[in-house]
């Protein structure tokens, strides 16, 4: 605009003073190499003037060029954008979809002129993993990652798809180099649960178990089973690797409310059994069973192989004493009798059971001691009986 001022205002200079100059236009002598340019000062005068009014209309067109060409850059690259978020729109519903290849292909191509490439890249990563290209996976996490290298997002979603390929170390080690940053939240204690149970790692998830909880991830009826879970784990393994030595100094580490849960007592009885440490875990079921008289427990009485089978059918007894329609006791104090050929007396005390609680196992054992009483016909008509009883279960 000034330009124009400035050339308008020369033109109005030219138009004025022409006329004055027109009598005295002076000379002007230009010489240069073998060349001499002669003219008027009024000549020289105009011809200035329409050189530089030449250079302005030159500026305005190149400039109206110019400006064309970004116009019309602008207009790709808001083409592209457009192009990009449709894409996107139309990728991620093919993944709600399943339709893995073609949300991996609309993903991918819109990433780079998406509003949000790294929401791409990880929608990407999910349809890849569901192609099985794991190497593929990975590449788009690293892209995703390179958006936000402290996104949080792209470690959550690399430890889900991990899990979901049951790469459980590897999500394990993704989940526990951000969990220093959250270690509150909910979404990492979550998968960081899932590892644990599937690597078996019992002992950190027990000491994961009050943050679940703080965090509201489990409920306490979950917090208390998955307790018992982890415990009857560690159990088990202790038992694998330091036998029952390992186990029973384990069990003597815990405390009094654990010792006292019928569930524990019997995970505990059970690997001792395994490990043929009957006659150890014998006092501990023997004392568990007199505060909790629960069927669980009674039932592994029978399961033990001690060399003096008196005190634990003494126990069994002295527990009958104050509570006889107990069919679980009946049946324990039949089945240890049976094994001490105390034929008769276990014979009485199996009739009991099944009065009390008809049950198959009960009547095998009683057909037994008949057989050995020397009762076939009493035994064949238990037999009977069973049969009757073991045909709704076939039903």
């Amino acid at each position: 605009m000034i330009k124009l001022l400035l050339l308008v205002i020369a033109l109005i200079a030219g138009i004025i003073v022409s006329p004055d100059l027109a009598g005295h236009q002076g000379y002007v002598l230009i010489s240069f190499a073998n060349q001499t340019i002669e003219m008027s000062l009024t000549t020289l005068i105009i011809v200035a003037i329409a050189i530089v009014a030449i250079f302005f209309v030159l500026e305005f067109i190149l400039r109206r060029l110019f400006s064309f060409g970004s116009s019309t850059r602008g207009w790709f690259s808001g083409r592209q954008v457009r192009n990009a978020r449709r894409n996107t729109a139309e990728g991620l519903l093919k993944v709600t979809e399943g339709d893995w290849k073609a949300a991996e292909k609309m993903l991918s191509k819109s990433a780079k002129f998406s509003d949000a490439p790294i929401l791409n890249y990880l929608a990407a990563a999910e349809a890849a993993q569901g192609l099985g290209k794991t190497q593929q996976r990975d590449q788009y996490l690293q892209l995703a990652a390179e958006q936000d290298t402290e996104s949080l997002a792209v470690a959550l979603t690399r430890a889900k798809l991990q899990i979901r390929q049951q790469q459980f170390e590897q999500a394990l080690a993704t989940l526990q180099d951000v969990q220093p940053t959250s270690p509150h939240n909910p979404m990492i204690l979550s998968l960081l649960k899932q590892c644990y149970l599937q690597l078996e790692d019992w002992k950190a998830l027990q000491v994961l178990l009050p943050q679940l909880t703080k965090a509201d991830v489990i409920t306490a009826a979950e917090a208390t089973q998955l307790h018992l879970q982890a415990q009857c784990g560690q159990m088990h393994h202790l038992s694998q690797q330091n036998g029952s030595d390992g186990l029973m100094g384990y069990w003597n580490s815990l405390n009094r409310k654990d010792k006292h849960n019928p569930a524990l007592v019997a995970c505990f009885v059970k690997q001792m059994i395994v490990r043929h440490a009957d006659a150890d875990a014998f006092p501990i079921l023997r004392d568990s069973v007199k505060k909790n008289p629960e069927q669980a427990l009674i039932s592994l009485m029978p399961q033990l192989t001690l060399p003096d089978r008196h005190p634990a059918i003494v126990s069994l007894q002295d527990l009958l004493a104050s509570n006889g329609n107990n069919p679980a006791l009946q049946s324990a104090l039949g089945q240890m009798l049976m094994a001490d050929q105390q034929w008769q007396p276990a014979k009485e005390h199996l009739e009991k059971a099944i009065a009390l609680r008809p049950d198959v196992t009960d009547y095998a054992h009683l057909v037994a001691t008949l057989e050995q009483l020397g009762d076939k016909q009493a035994a064949a008509e238990v037999s009977r009986q069973a049969l009757q009883l073991a045909k709704p279960n076939q039903a």
